[in-house]
């Protein structure tokens, strides 16, 4: 009988490694020794099992016969090396170098010509048109990629340069390569990335980037990285402001069909396919459509144009050399004067075609780009103003408040009369200060604008603003328990027409005819006894910065330098007229679901990180004593709903976002959210009775950070 025995797991890998040792032992030469050691695995990851990529080109050249090589090695996240790249995983290969205007006849001034990018891969276009959009996919070639097996990578394209004869070759210009890759792990996760390679062949050293303009970052402050509105053109692969240059050159131009409403051709344009252009167009019509998808007017060159020492020709927007600038805006009736405008044509008058022959201010010319947009342009000097709050005092026996505030421009003190007096068409002065207090992380009155009847000048030049309870709300806010005082300013100043500050022009009925837009305020805080608070004692749940990034002067009926401006009077106390919130969340959120022209989804108000931070959404940072928020009225007071269950129903309304299950969910965890046998289109309870509750919500509980990032990370949209 055969006796059987159980092996345990160690003793069977010592056998197995037994019995591979003598299988080894044959393997040997003739002479008996070892064979030569197998060449070592790969260090690294396939790509199918990397959740990012990145590409670095290491060096490059250009072959006698003008064919491009390009060596780069791939790394994921960490910088492990990853192998495996697919030739069709290169998108796109560009390729070109610094060149003048004077090489492609596009020269405004004579002797002046400006440095342009001139790409090596040209596209007839027909007529005379060609564009920089010829690049090389790896799709079309069958041997150019070559993996090394370590993560380096060798691309020898099988496209040879091709300028259409317009220009030459050459090794000595500073030359630059653009490299896409877009590819797929294998979970079916995109994996993009746009690299650049800059340096002089002829000498085989690096380069800095050329003509830096505006940095990458500067547009994906809004078209933010793996959000909609993301930059992700031409099959998504391009996602950088960088790789757009490559193609679309200061030259690009093609014949443009023009379409009426039904979709037919009715003519056609030519059209200036540069990426100054086109985003010159795309950025003025998204402001002035009425999707309004582009929150900041156009002419605010700022925006994108940002002071940058890391930019160096930050500053090229102001050289007033290229009329074809000029014209992506300035291309309609409206847009220039009417002695410029040609309307039998439709176009640009004859003899005007050459901007920058004219508007080259300070070169002894009309008003050019820095002036005509900054230093002599009322709208961006009054948002280059501002009010100072420099003291508060209040009388305790009058209960009336006086406020001191200093307004400027640059070095000058604004005066009296060069501050707008008119009457507001919705009531009250259009230049007024608002006053509010601040208890429990929220302001504790409806709103107050304290108008132009209350201003007097002091004789320093600075503003008095005095005004007292019964036509305002003064007591009730200087007389609440750990109150603190906050005030901002609605003001607007006036201008000669050039950006110079005047006094008010003022016409039999009131009106101003010289005003100018908001001037820029900061919220300031007192305490009752006139002492200064330096910071804001309310929570800050997002940060104005990262509502500046896109709007970067243009905030809806004022201009505030924080959120307390907003807030100040979109604060809890407030409802839409009995229908609604007005809280500043409500507002906030309703405003930011926005689809593009195309109808494509661009922003979506579940990003939450885009305006809140880490964790400025974090239902945590709503204190436990923190006010309840209005919803609506009922026919004798307010009804308002408890501050964490507000945060969640400023964005989840009924029928869509709200149902009854979700709100029998929201009080059975103590939020305060609707009264007894009220449907979902009446939210709130009677503010008196809240008072009588003892509100302890427990949401933050489970709806914990990143619980809540989780359920919203793909909701409504691509991503």
């Amino acid at each position: 009988m055969m006796k059987l025995f159980n092996l345990s797991a160690a003793s069977k890998a010592l056998l197995t490694a037994g019995v591979l040792s003598l299988a080894m032992s044959g393997c040997s030469g003739d002479d008996g020794k070892d064979g030569e050691d197998g060449k070592p695995g790969p260090v690294g990851s396939p790509i199918g099992e990397v959740s990012q990529v990145k590409a670095d080109i290491t060096s490059a050249s250009v072959s006698e016969d003008g064919f491009l090589t390009v060596n780069f090695n791939l790394s994921d996240a960490n910088g492990a090396a990853v192998f495996g790249l697919q030739q069709t995983d290169i998108g796109a290969v560009s390729f070109g170098r610094v060149g003048s205007e004077d090489e492609v006849d596009t020269t405004d001034i004579e002797g002046s010509p400006r440095e342009v990018w001139l790409s090596y891969f040209n596209k007839d276009k027909g007529d005379g048109h060609y564009t920089g959009s010829s690049y090389f996919q790896g799709k079309n070639c069958e041997d150019c990629l070559t993996d090394n097996g370590d993560g380096s990578y060798t691309l020898v394209l099988n496209k040879a340069i091709d300028t259409l004869g317009k220009y030459d070759y050459t090794a000595d210009a500073t030359s630059g390569i653009y490299l896409g890759v877009k590819a797929a792990n294998d979970a079916g996760a995109s994996l993009i990335n746009n690299s650049f390679f800059y340096w002089q062949p002829s000498s085989d050293t690096t380069q800095d980037k050329p003509k830096a303009v505006i940095a990458n970052e500067t547009c994906q402050s809004c078209h933010r990285p793996g959000q909609d509105g993301s930059l992700s053109m031409h099959g998504g692969k391009h996602v950088t402001l960088e790789s757009c240059t490559f193609c679309h050159t200061d030259y690009n131009t093609y014949m443009k069909d023009i379409k009426d409403e039904d979709g037919n051709v009715t003519g056609q344009m030519q059209y200036d396919g540069s990426i100054k252009a086109m985003a010159h167009d795309i950025h003025s019509h998204s402001f002035y459509a009425d999707n309004g998808v582009y929150p900041q007017i156009a002419s605010n060159c700022q925006t994108c144009h940002q002071a940058d020492e890391n930019v160096p020709m930050a500053d090229a927007w102001k050289a007033d050399l290229d009329t074809a600038t000029c014209m992506s805006c300035h291309n309609s009736p409206y847009a220039v004067p009417s002695w410029h405008w040609d309307s039998e044509n439709g176009q640009i008058a004859e003899g005007k075609e050459n901007c920058v022959s004219c508007h080259n201010d300070p070169n002894g010319g009309q008003r050019g780009a820095e002036n005509g947009h900054y230093v002599k342009n009322d709208n961006a000097q009054a948002a280059a103003s501002k009010v100072t709050f420099n003291s508060m005092s209040y009388d305790a026996d009058s209960k009336t408040v006086t406020a001191n505030m200093t307004v400027t421009n640059g070095d000058t003190t604004v005066t009296l009369a060069q501050i707008d007096p008119s009457p507001y068409k919705y009531g009250g002065y259009t230049s007024a200060i608002v006053f509010n207090g601040v208890v429990s992380d929220d302001f504790i009155v409806n709103y107050q604008k304290v108008g132009f009847d209350k201003f007097t000048e002091a004789a320093d030049g600075s503003i008095d603003v005095t005004f007292s309870d019964g036509e305002f709300k003064v007591a009730e806010v200087m007389e609440t328990a750990g109150v603190t005082v906050a005030l901002s300013s609605q003001i607007h100043i006036c201008f000669d027409g050039k950006g110079t500050v005047a006094d008010c022009e003022v016409d039999g009925e009131g009106a101003v005819s010289n005003s100018g837009p908001y001037v820029s305020s900061d919220t300031a805080y007192f305490g009752v006894d006139g002492t200064v608070v330096d910071s804001s004692p309310r929570v800050q749940h997002a940060d104005m910065e990262a509502c500046q990034q896109c709007h970067t002067t243009a905030i809806k009926h004022r201009y505030s330098n924080d959120m307390d401006g907003c807030a100040s009077c979109h604060n809890g106390t407030r409802d839409k007229k009995g229908t609604g919130s007005s809280n500043l969340a409500y507002i906030a959120h309703s405003k930011h679901y926005v689809y593009d022209s195309s109808g494509d989804l661009f922003f979506k108000k579940t990003e939450c990180q885009a305006c809140h931070g880490e964790n400025g959404f974090s239902l945590s940072k709503i204190t436990a004593d923190a006010a309840p928020v209005a919803f609506g009225a009922n026919d004798t007071e307010q009804l308002v709903v408890s501050p964490q269950t507000a945060a969640c129903i400023s964005c989840h309304q009924a029928p869509y976002g709200l149902n009854d299950a979700t709100a029998s969910h929201i009080q059975s965890m103590g939020g305060i959210l609707l009264q007894e046998g009220a449907d979902l289109n009446t939210l709130g309870v009677p503010a008196s009775t809240y008072e009588t509750l003892n509100v302890q919500e427990t949401c933050s509980t489970c709806h914990k950070d990143a619980s809540i990032l989780e359920a919203h990370s793909n909701w409504g949209s691509s991503h």
